[in-house]
């Protein structure tokens, strides 16, 4: 990925205006480091991490954006076929009833009013002039069985569709949460996201290789009220690393209630317990690092990770559970 031609700016600060305010701002910075140079290399790494980042972040929201306009208007397009096909037992009642009332129809009807076989209520039939009372039966059931078709056919399609919905707005959660470059973590997880969209074939990549599976994972990590540490995923490959491989038998998880977000885990050792504080702080931070991340308040569910599991064939994230219960989260009031 090329980097462009941006100048990069002085790392002194406008408001040192001095000799004296100079000498003491390149004292200060370079403190932490052995030699001016490594404080210039850092600097400038710095800066070069922060472009990479903002340049890899805007072409993965773009190209998820246009993965999901895609796939909304093609879920959208079957729903509108299993409203239609919603009409299929509306012809076959019709052509009940037809059967059962055959002495009252006459040639020359555009239609005919019977009565429901439930609430007796007056059901209007439309019907072809050109066809008796048994034909236009039968074809109000070959409507019937046409349209039982379409939603046999469809059903199946759109849930493929909305799962591939769910899956890539997981994915765009991850990615809502890194709005602003902070540390080399932040790249590696930008880096993590885009393998993953390569590796499940949303993204094609010339003589892609794969990055170091065995790389150390970073984590959010951080303290519950009452001491007891939380982990929070930073995309899809880690909240599968955290749910299946992490998690212990005395651990919370938690995740925002049909919302896209990360997983979350409430590490607990034997004998302890957690506190409302703890599970709420935990639900907060839940909240905070998921799609519903600006609301007010966000249903967040909790359970032990062992009531948790991946479906055959899920795409990296995905998980069902069970045995849950809920707490509403404030992401307002999570210290991220």
């Amino acid at each position: 990925m090329g980097i462009g031609n941006r100048e990069f700016s002085s790392f002194f600060h406008p408001s040192v205006t001095s000799v004296t305010s100079v000498t003491e701002s390149v004292a200060e910075l370079s403190s932490s480091f052995s030699s001016v140079q490594e404080l210039l290399n850092s600097y400038y790494t710095g800066e070069l991490n922060q472009q990479v980042f903002a340049q890899l972040r805007h072409q993965l929201s773009q190209k998820l954006n246009n993965l999901l306009a895609k796939l909304r208007l093609k879920a959208n397009t079957f729903k509108e076929r299993l409203q239609q096909s919603a009409e299929a037992d509306l012809h076959k009642s019709q052509a009940d009833l037809l059967m059962a009332n055959l002495q009252h129809w006459q040639p020359g009807m555009k239609f005919i009013d019977l009565p429901d076989f439930e609430t007796n209520e007056p059901v209007t039939i439309p019907l072809n002039l050109e066809k008796n009372a048994v034909q236009n039966a039968q074809a109000l059931y070959k409507k019937h069985q046409k349209l039982k078709r379409a939603r046999i056919a469809v059903e199946p399609l759109l849930a493929a569709v909305q799962e591939e919905i769910n899956y890539l707005e997981q994915v765009e959660a991850a990615l809502l949460v890194l709005e602003t470059y902070r540390n080399s973590a932040d790249l590696q997880t930008l880096a993590e996201i885009r393998e993953e969209l390569i590796q499940q074939k949303y993204l094609v990549v010339p003589d892609y290789r794969s990055t170091d599976k065995n790389a150390a994972i970073e984590f959010h990590r951080y303290q519950s009220p009452s001491g007891f540490e939380l982990l929070i995923g930073r995309n899809n490959r880690q909240n599968d690393q955290l749910t299946f491989r992490v998690a212990g038998d005395y651990d919370i998880w938690f995740h925002t209630l049909e919302i896209p977000g990360s997983h979350a885990l409430l590490r607990l050792k034997p004998g302890t317990v957690a506190q409302e504080a703890d599970l709420q702080f935990a639900a907060d931070m839940a909240a905070y690092y998921s799609r519903a991340r600006h609301s007010e308040q966000v249903p967040v569910v909790y359970t032990k990770p062992q009531y948790v599991y991946k479906p055959k064939g899920a795409k990296p994230g995905m998980v069902v559970y069970k045995q849950e219960r809920i707490v509403w989260g404030r992401p307002q009031k999570a210290q991220a």
